[in-house]
């Protein structure tokens, strides 16, 4: 059974989807909060193996939230549930850590997909979001001369979902010299986060796209 806890100031909101979320049989809220400041302490007495976090919150935002638990709890995965559409919403998350960003004008289902791709440590991002982000995170198709071919297959195979190890395995090399290239590879495109490598990797053709995002991933602009 995996575990969430809920973050959104309007009671209702989180009803709906804590309902909705709780009839899939393998997760389970065990908490909920309406502020950032109420949430952090909950998550200093409560674990979970995913944070839901509206990025609009009264007082400190979700963002600061988001901010502070990354900092604190590197390995836990956060999820934005937002009303904001915006693309440089979106990418400010994703350089703070965001694992996934799914809008509130989202398909129900959209959100229980997402769930359940950053259980699984993979990257998902709200469909209405994926051809508007690609400016908005500042590399492009030009950056690719800079990766050399082990680079690339790196990129890919961790864009696509698989682990540090799953890649080191199938590339012959070691999880600490995937986990080197991952850093030189970020370093050489100016990436903060491995969410910011994949959907960098997706938008430019490098790795596929989870399946319902994939026919939505266009170049980016020249």
């Amino acid at each position: 059974m995996k575990t969430l806890i809920l973050v959104d100031d309007h009671a209702v909101v989180r009803s709906g989807y804590r309902r909705f979320l709780e009839t899939e049989p393998d997760l389970s809220i065990v908490g909920e909060c309406s502020n950032a400041e109420e949430a952090y302490q909950l998550l200093t007495r409560q674990s979970c193996d995913l944070l839901v976090l509206d990025a609009s919150l009264p007082g400190r935002s979700g963002l600061d939230l988001l901010r502070r638990v990354t900092t604190r709890w590197p390995e836990l995965p956060v999820l934005i549930l937002s009303m904001h559409d915006s693309p440089s919403v979106a990418a400010q998350a994703l350089k703070l850590g965001a694992r996934g960003y799914v809008t509130k004008s989202s398909d129900p289902q959209t959100l229980v997909t997402a769930v359940q791709h950053v259980l699984r440590g993979q990257l998902f991002m709200s469909p209405d979001l994926m051809q508007s982000l690609p400016r908005f995170l500042g590399t492009g198709n030009g950056a690719i001369q800079q990766l050399g071919p082990r680079e690339l297959d790196v990129v890919r195979l961790l864009a696509e979902g698989h682990t540090l190890d799953e890649t080191a395995n199938a590339m012959g090399i070691s999880s600490k010299t995937v986990s080197n290239y991952l850093s030189q590879i970020k370093s050489k495109l100016t990436l903060n986060t491995d969410f910011e490598l994949a959907f960098w990797a997706w938008s430019n053709g490098i790795a596929s796209a989870p399946p319902m995002l994939s026919t939505l991933v266009e170049q980016p602009a020249q």
